[in-house]
């Protein structure tokens, strides 16, 4: 048996660029792994494919571990089988890159249980067929992202820490994209003040490091709350404040001083969060 580590990402600004012909988006992001992980143990069983994911509401053949396992088998032709069992610490829906970590993860801890030199690029193209974010996750460290998510530019990132802070709710990215479509068709003037005021009242005695994440607005509309706490965050001392990915969960990159006015104002309200920090390969 073997046991991996899928590590969790954050989105540094998030720019939806258009729709493609396919149905997709066209991005330009920059991703970075975190030492947030959900942990998937490997064992070799006669014959089959078994997942055992005792925290997900989810039928087994919906999950990406077993999407991702069943093209492997495929595409390898594996003859036996496996038992995969999934330990979920990545919150669901949060906009850190769970199922598609999980799903990078099962591409290569099956070529390491079977004793396959699978090369990156063999493995690549098997990511792109399971989701967009998969295929940054072979690699993980930090990238630059265009196109669907499947052209990578990686490069080294100074390491950062981060509080992370979970609503306990998950954000489906299919229903982002397509109330981002919606929206788009639509000039929302009024959201974008509710979205900017907030942060202009912060800006008087210090300097704000400004990303851009397009999915805010649409995410902030549906749930009011999160634009509340990003608010609450900054007059806390927080000064880089966003959106990872779709969200749900909202990111600040802390020093000690920071981090410590960012741990008080989320433990005084009860919420859920973690403290992390960007890890390279």
């Amino acid at each position: 048996m073997i046991s991996l580590k899928a590590w969790a990402k954050v989105n540094i600004g998030l720019k939806i660029l258009g729709k493609r012909e396919d149905g997709f988006h066209n991005i330009e992001t920059t991703m970075t792994t975190i030492n947030l992980a959900d942990i998937i143990q490997f064992e070799k069983t006669e014959a089959g494919i078994s997942l055992d994911a005792p925290s997900l509401d989810l039928p087994v053949a919906e999950n990406l571990c077993y999407r991702a396992a069943k093209l492997f088998f495929k595409r390898f032709e594996i003859k036996q089988g496996v038992h995969m069992k999934l330990i979920k610490n990545i919150p669901v829906g949060g906009g850190l890159g769970g199922g598609s970590s999980d799903a990078a993860c099962v591409l290569k801890g099956l070529a390491q249980l079977f004793g396959l030199s699978a090369s990156y690029e063999e493995l690549f193209v098997l990511s792109k067929e399971l989701g967009s974010d998969v295929p940054f996750f072979l690699k993980g460290g930090a990238a630059y992202v265009r196109g669907r998510g499947d052209e990578l530019k990686y490069f080294k990132l100074p390491r950062m820490s981060l509080v992370i802070y979970y609503p306990g709710y998950p954000i489906s990215t299919k229903w982002a994209y397509e109330e981002y479509d919606r929206m788009a068709l639509t000039p929302q003037p009024e959201m974008n003040r509710i979205i900017e005021e907030p942060e202009q009242k912060k800006k008087k005695k210090r300097i704000d490091f400004k990303i851009q994440n397009d999915f805010e607005k649409v995410v902030f509309n549906k749930h009011p709350d999160l634009l509340d706490i990003k608010a609450q965050l900054l007059a806390a001392g927080a000064f880089l404040i966003s959106l990872s990915g779709s969200g749900s969960c909202l990111f600040t990159v802390v020093d000690e001083g920071i981090r410590k006015k960012v741990i008080k104002f989320l433990d005084g309200i009860g919420a859920k969060y973690f403290e992390v920090k960007t890890i390279d390969f």
